[in-house]
């Protein structure tokens, strides 16, 4: 990775996104970075796209990662990692839930939910890794904390130390949720790639 760090988290509105963008920003933080940091919601409380944007290095200027300079995509659902599968520069890597949202009303002649999906995102050639992040999350006692495990499995590919991850869960989330997190983010961080 370069100079600064790109991360880019695509999903639906209600799995975490931005959390997510904010434990990794104050994650960064932590670790002594500059942080840039920006959300696009659309419809996020219908279950539309929401996508969040996170830069750190030692000097930031923008909160704006160009076409083309992702180095991490965190997909939370296929097909929005599908959909921001361009932004990812060349030697990116796509760390995605194994989870498929299919719309609940499709108007007529608008495509169906690819069942290619994960062909496509391995078609340009990037690393992709394919989480069963939901299950792993239930089976740490909460199968919303999914984007936390695939934090975990994003922990591995940034040069974070453990403990500011650690911090950052502490100050990001709810006592009452916590714990739950915790063993999230360890499960994701013990995934392998595949």
């Amino acid at each position: 990775m370069g100079e600064v760090t790109n991360i880019a988290i695509a999903g639906v509105g209600g799995q975490g996104i931005i959390l997510a963008s904010d434990v990794l920003a104050q994650a960064a933080i932590c670790a002594g970075y500059d942080v840039k940091k920006n959300e696009v919601h659309g419809m996020a409380q219908r279950g539309g796209a929401v996508v969040s944007e996170v830069r750190f290095g030692r000097r930031v200027r923008s909160p704006l990662i160009p076409d083309g300079e992702v180095d991490v995509l965190l997909a939370l659902e296929m097909l929005e990692g599908l959909r921001h599968l361009h932004r990812l520069r060349p030697e990116g890597v796509v760390i995605a839930d194994e989870l498929r949202i299919r719309p609940a009303v499709r108007p007529p002649g608008a495509p169906g939910y690819p069942e290619d999906v994960v062909d496509r995102l391995r078609s340009l050639g990037h690393r992709l890794v394919l989480i069963p992040a939901a299950e792993l999350a239930r089976g740490a006692g909460n199968a919303r904390a999914a984007n936390t495990v695939l934090m975990g499995a994003m922990s591995r590919h940034l040069q974070l130390p453990e403990d500011a991850w650690q911090r950052s869960l502490r100050m990001c989330l709810r006592p009452s949720l916590l714990e739950v997190n915790m063993r999230a983010f360890g499960l994701g961080r013990q995934t392998q790639d595949i």
